[in-house]
């Protein structure tokens, strides 16, 4: 029956969008009728099977409401005067100016809803379009430093990138400078004994690897930021990544 009657209510509601006056035809008040009588019949209480009880009907506030909602719109027709009094007491009571008729509140609802799945739609746009040019920064940082490899962060690694960049353009920079002093910032290479904080930054992003001698070095290292709490062999199978971040934060610590 729940069915039925929620199939009845959406052919009322259609009924009243195609026609502005539906609620004065015959057909709305037997559509009211017959929604209100499966109400009561999916609420009513189970009979008693002892012989001569008299079956108790229970009213809910729903079947309530719709009773009084059906009859005033049946009064609304036949004396507008007192539908018109009620009403203004009904406004009294709710301190609202105007009443909303329900299927005007669902076409509410439903431009509202549209104006949502526009919305949805533009941030689902625009989020594919910073996608796509992510994606074309990152591949130009590829192209333009090839040294460094992907690895599983892109965004770290095209840090990593960034300032591998900047270092090589301040060397060159440098380089340039008539009697220039010494270079404030070295690109680091990578028969470099002690790696610099370029290539720790890459390390740790999984874009470069150390040689022998820098990893050497970075073990030791980290054992004495850390205090001693790994032994080499621990260190090693952490790899260097873990190794070389390590050792950045702990130069981040004040």
């Amino acid at each position: 029956m729940k069915d039925l009657r929620a199939l009845l209510i959406d052919c009322r509601i259609e009924l009243r969008k195609l026609s502005r006056d539906f609620q004065k035809t015959e057909l709305c008040e037997r559509l009211d009728l017959a929604i209100q009588n499966l109400i009561n019949a999916e609420m009513a209480p189970p009979r008693s099977s002892e012989p001569g009880a008299a079956p108790e009907k229970a009213q809910t506030v729903s079947q309530v409401a719709l009773a009084w909602q059906t009859a005033a719109r049946d009064l609304k027709f036949s004396d507008p005067a007192i539908h018109a009094r009620l009403s203004e007491k009904v406004m009294r009571l709710l301190e609202a100016k105007t009443l909303v008729d329900p299927a005007t509140e669902i076409l509410q609802l439903e431009a509202e809803v549209g104006k949502l799945k526009q919305q949805l739609a533009a941030m689902e746009k625009s989020m594919q379009t910073l996608g796509v040019e992510r994606d074309a920064l990152l591949g130009a940082l590829a192209t333009a430093v090839p040294q460094l490899k992907d690895g599983g962060d892109r965004l770290a690694v095209g840090m990593a990138r960034i300032s591998w960049l900047k270092a090589a353009a301040e060397k060159g920079a440098g380089d340039a400078a008539a009697g220039a002093g010494p270079v404030k910032k070295k690109v680091p290479e990578p028969q470099d004994t002690v790696p610099g904080a370029d290539l720790l930054e890459a390390v740790a992003a999984g874009a470069a690897t150390l040689s022998k001698e820098q990893r050497e070095w970075c073990v030791g290292e980290a054992m004495v930021v850390s205090g001693f709490q790994y032994t080499p062999v621990e260190l090693l199978d952490k790899g260097d990544a873990a190794i070389a971040r390590m050792i950045l934060d702990a130069r981040k610590q004040p």
